[in-house]
């Protein structure tokens, strides 16, 4: 399942949202054993209703990454009353943000742009056919196109460096900025759909970016 977003940003804007940042949250609410509910995680997080945020923590709890240890009673984030809630301690806090399916199998939503990450960061240069066979794994076969792709979009956003220009005879080669190496999370590409009105000239409504598959 893509992650959705809503979008009002400008560059360098950060983005409260996701499953990359709930798991940043789980990892520093969880960090020394400490316990944490999913109320916590939405605080930190532009998520209205607390609904993707416990989407995400159902799949780790899922996956073995959580256990429950209690319930507690909390207010309701809209109308009133109360509701019980879970509270999680984090059993397993890799850097990575998992990715797992709502059963707690492992996903593979992202994948490709995982490995074409690690590849660039483990790579000194690369043209895109190296990119795409040092990213391909028994399991996960990325494709030369694929690799363009995401080359591409990461290249116009400032990730990469042009070392040797494309001709009839060589392929372009290309390396990641070393001030641009910035995690273990791939920059994810995202599609984003608008409601145009030529009438207006203007964006009506707020743009909601969907993650693209790679």
């Amino acid at each position: 399942m893509s992650i959705q977003l809503e979008l009002t940003v400008t560059a360098g804007t950060p983005i409260f949202r996701g499953h990359d940042h709930y798991w940043s949250v789980v990892r520093d609410l969880g960090k020394d054993r400490r316990t944490f509910t999913r109320r916590e995680v939405a605080l930190r997080s532009n998520d209205r209703d607390d609904t993707c945020v416990g989407d995400f923590l159902k799949r780790l709890h899922a996956a073995g990454f959580l256990e429950v240890i209690d319930q507690k009673r909390l207010a309701n984030t809209a109308g009133g009353g109360t509701a019980l809630h879970n509270v999680y301690r984090l059993l397993k806090r890799p850097s990575a943000t998992p990715i797992i399916n709502r059963d707690g199998t492992p996903g593979t939503q992202g994948l490709a742009q995982l490995h074409l990450w690690n590849a660039m960061r483990a790579l000194s240069s690369f043209t895109l056919i190296e990119l795409a066979v040092s990213a391909s794994t028994d399991s996960v076969e990325v494709p030369r196109e694929t690799a363009k792709r995401y080359v591409t979009h990461l290249s116009r956003a400032g990730y990469l460096q042009v070392l040797r220009q494309a001709s009839p005879k060589v392929q372009q080669i290309w390396r990641l900025k070393s001030s641009m190496n910035t995690g273990p999370n791939p920059p994810k590409i995202l599609r984003t759909k608008v409601v145009y009105d030529a009438n207006r000239k203007e964006i009506m409504g707020r743009p909601v970016a969907e993650e693209c598959a790679a």
